[in-house]
């Protein structure tokens, strides 16, 4: 197969380009962040508080955000095989997905489509049939950590995290039924095909909304939403156990308010498409380990100021910096990986 991108992909290399500079500002707005969440903290009390960590725990944090990874590693794979991709290799296809998290700090993941291009420079399927797969993916994964928040809402009452909630969960509905009515779709594209700027692009829309149909059918979804409460499962233990490092005791009180934590914080900083939740993920963690993580739901220990602030730092660096981290390295494999690939398939055509 002959693909027409060369080198490693110039769609590839463009989106990169595009994205180089929004990344590079999420990265002074997370050095602000982190700045300002030091300056509310008692930083004497927030050093002994990690410096008393028990750091024996932290291969287990990391092996659960790994977990968290493999689970949403099977769940792109899977999705792949129900748009129609059948010929990508598992190992491409993980590189291709975690090479994915290098663009983690664009603003709502948008450089996340940076997996399409790669799809289709490695296998030559068309950007238009597999960049659905991304947004079935944030989809499937909020409507997953709605559940895990949703958790808390069992012992933590918070109006203001319901509404949040329940907003959330009928804009989905309202979006996946929209997409499953075909006639509609069909009148809004022979609509579309009036502009002719439209015109000319009709068979990647119409690609588009083929896979967003499969994508969001039924039972696709409820696969879909249980892999992503199993993963993103992962990481809320990862919290709950962070905490239980900083000294308090386990508690399945203390599992649930992780949870809900860690699953609103993700939630609300991907609809707010700020950059991998930057400042909004930080604050939401930080004020509910605060907010209930005290007496009379955690009557073995108080989770205190700097105490929350450390849980926080500690979680953001076990999941978004390291999952940031991985996502550059797998990119620069995957940058040479396929050119080679592509570098060979030119010297095969030159002396064919």
């Amino acid at each position: 197969m002959r693909l027409e991108t060369g080198d490693w992909g110039l769609e590839s290399m463009e989106l990169l380009q595009k994205h180089g500079r929004k990344i590079f500002l999420s990265i002074i707005l997370a050095v602000v962040v982190y700045a300002a969440l030091l300056l509310v903290s008692d930083t004497q009390k927030l050093a002994a508080a990690i410096r008393d960590f028990r750091w024996e725990l932290l291969p287990l944090i990391i092996g659960l955000t790994l977990f968290n990874y493999a689970v949403r590693f099977l769940k792109w794979h899977w999705y792949l095989g129900v748009v129609g991709v059948k010929n990508l290799a598992w190992f491409d296809s993980g590189l291709i997905f975690l090479a994915g998290f290098s663009m983690t700090l664009t603003p709502g993941k948008a450089g996340e489509f940076l997996k399409a291009f790669l799809v289709k420079q490695r296998v030559g399927t068309p950007v238009a049939t597999t960049s659905p797969i991304i947004l079935a993916e944030r989809l499937t994964d909020g409507l997953a950590l709605l559940v895990l928040a949703a958790f808390g809402l069992l012992i933590f009452d918070s109006p203001q995290v319901r509404i949040v909630l329940v907003g959330v969960l009928v804009i989905a509905a309202i979006v996946i039924f929209l997409v499953q009515r075909r006639t509609l779709a069909n009148r809004v594209m022979v609509w579309m095909q009036r502009a002719p700027l439209l015109a000319t692009r009709m068979h990647y829309i119409q690609a588009f909304y083929s896979s967003s149909f499969t994508l969001l059918q039924f039972k696709t979804l409820i696969i879909a939403i249980g892999l992503g409460i199993i993963s993103w499962a992962g990481e809320c233990f990862a919290l709950a156990l962070i905490v239980i490092g900083l000294g308090i005791p386990f508690s399945w009180t203390l599992v649930a308010l992780s949870a809900s934590a860690m699953g609103f914080a993700t939630l609300a900083g991907s609809i707010l498409l700020v950059p991998d939740g930057l400042g909004v993920a930080e604050a939401s963690i930080d004020g509910l380990l605060l907010a209930f993580g005290r007496a009379p739901w955690l009557p073995a220990g108080t989770i205190t100021q700097p105490i929350a602030a450390a849980a926080t730092l500690m979680i953001r660096f076990a999941t978004l910096w390291f999952g940031w981290w991985l996502g550059l390295v797998c990119l620069g494999i995957v940058s040479r990986r396929f050119g080679q690939k592509t570098d060979a398939r030119s010297a095969d055509g030159q002396s064919g």
